[in-house]
């Protein structure tokens, strides 16, 4: 019994001690620069975004900023929450829209340097791409989404701009004095929230009580036909990502598996563990964040979302 408690207590710890450093340098470097009106510089990028997008200004930032930090992105998304500046639809819609963005700050540092290496050029690029579209057919269902529930974006983007307008106004150490209160703010917000999140899910996760939906790769890999390689790398991949990858890179190697079928294996692993990967990553975020409601609406929508365009590649990959 001390065990389910003590070792979710411990990985809880490690997460926040590594995670919250980095949320907080994102919120303040995001909080200052806005502060200064650096951001202004965005608004050839925020313009077009905002207008295709049928989102507000703020929103349109956020996506820009989730090009270089999801979470310092989503931080303004909470400041326009708060200052009703946008609608909890707008923050789904916008998170959706987000997508793609935030794959491609991920290019450089995991996908290009790990994930081709690892599974080959051919087959790593091909894997990189459909990620890539997945992450792009999400970014285009919240645009879908942001047309049909947003009317007023005009009226919101005149708000926006005017309190862009006042930042330069503001000289570097009031910024500073600003941006450090508003961090200061965020985080006693986020880190209790989050720090609860992560224990609960990883007593669940000590429980069993996602793994054990894993039992049903072996027969339906068979069903379908495939190498028996392919359920051990999605069983792989569900407890560890980069474990799978790793895997599917040296059964790749050894002439073991083919390309279709390490494809196959990787978003098979993402659907079946898509529950598990967004309760343990995304939810603690979203709830610390948007609140126990409106992020998990949000989580559930982005995590249907992906789990229906996964389901789909699979089954184009089953039929090509």
């Amino acid at each position: 019994m001390m065990e389910i408690i003590y070792t979710p207590l411990i990985y809880a710890l490690c997460w926040m001690l590594r995670i919250v450093p980095v949320i907080a340098i994102g919120i303040f470097a995001t909080s200052f620069a806005v502060n200064l009106g650096l951001m202004r510089k965005f608004d050839r990028l925020i313009k077009p975004i905002s207008s295709k997008a049928n989102i507000s200004a703020v929103s349109a930032l956020s996506v820009v900023t989730c090009t270089f930090s999801t979470t310092a992105g989503y931080s303004m998304l909470v400041d326009g929450l708060n200052e009703r500046i946008i609608s909890e639809r707008e923050v789904i819609a916008t998170t959706l829209i987000s997508s793609f963005p935030s794959i491609l700050s991920h290019l450089f540092t995991y996908f290009i340097p790990v994930v081709i290496p690892i599974l080959g050029l051919t087959t790593g690029a091909i894997y990189v791409c459909l990620v890539g579209l997945a992450a792009f057919l999400k970014t285009c269902f919240g645009i879908f989404l942001a047309r049909i529930w947003l009317k007023d974006t005009k009226k919101r983007s005149a708000i926006a701009a005017t309190n862009r307008d006042k930042a330069p106004e503001d000289d570097k150490k009031q910024a500073l004095n600003k941006s450090a209160k508003s961090t200061c703010n965020m985080l006693k917000r986020i880190v209790p929230l989050m720090f609860i999140t992560l224990f609960l899910v990883s007593v669940a996760m000590e429980l069993n009580l996602f793994d054990r939906v894993s039992a049903i790769l072996e027969p339906l890999t068979n069903i379908l036909g495939l190498e028996s390689g392919v359920a051990l790398i999605s069983a792989t991949a569900i407890v560890n990502t980069y474990a799978g990858i790793i895997l599917a890179g040296s059964l790749l190697a050894e002439g073991l598996i083919t390309t279709k079928s390490v494809l196959i294996a990787l978003f098979l692993g993402t659907v079946v563990s898509f529950s598990a990967r967004f309760a343990k990553h995304s939810l603690p975020l979203h709830v610390s964040l948007f609140g126990p409601k409106l992020g998990s609406k949000t989580v559930a929508i982005n995590a249907t979302t992906t789990l229906v365009i996964d389901v789909i590649f699979i089954i184009v990959l089953l039929i090509l």
